[in-house]
């Protein structure tokens, strides 16, 4: 039987090294690392980076490719008022997804928590410097 909590600390960490990886190709100096004190305190991201409060959830199965309402819930709390929450998931067998606030994509929608972007963690990765640009004029 796997161990749920080692199971998300071994995913935060593919995680962190992933957004390791794309931060170093794109010649950003910053990384990114786990946020241990998220098992001492309630209401704290997986990973913080920039302005981004990140959280992270992997499954075993389902039976779709879609997160549960909860889990944004929980980022968009998490990031509090300062911060832009992330939820990046995984199921087995099944990409890496991501949901992001839409406005980071797009220039008609302000901040809201409620309009969403879902997509491939490699999506994320690739328009990375967009979402940086954009996030910088937040707050």
């Amino acid at each position: 039987m796997v161990n749920s909590r080692n199971k998300g600390a071994a995913f935060e960490r593919i995680i962190v090294n992933k957004i390791n990886k794309v931060l170093e190709e794109k010649g950003i100096d910053d990384r990114v690392k786990r946020n241990l004190d998220q098992y001492q305190t309630k209401g704290m991201a997986d990973i913080y980076w920039n302005k981004f409060a990140i959280e992270c959830k992997r499954y075993r199965n389902m039976n779709q490719n879609i997160y549960k309402n909860e889990w944004w819930d929980q980022a968009v709390n998490s990031a509090g008022e300062d911060l832009i929450p992330i939820l990046i998931y995984k199921f087995d067998r099944k990409n890496i997804m991501c949901v992001a606030p839409l406005w980071l994509f797009n220039d008609f929608h302000g901040p809201n928590w409620q309009c969403t972007y879902m997509c491939p963690l490699s999506d994320i990765c690739e328009r990375l410097d967009e979402i940086i640009q954009k996030a910088d004029g937040y707050r």
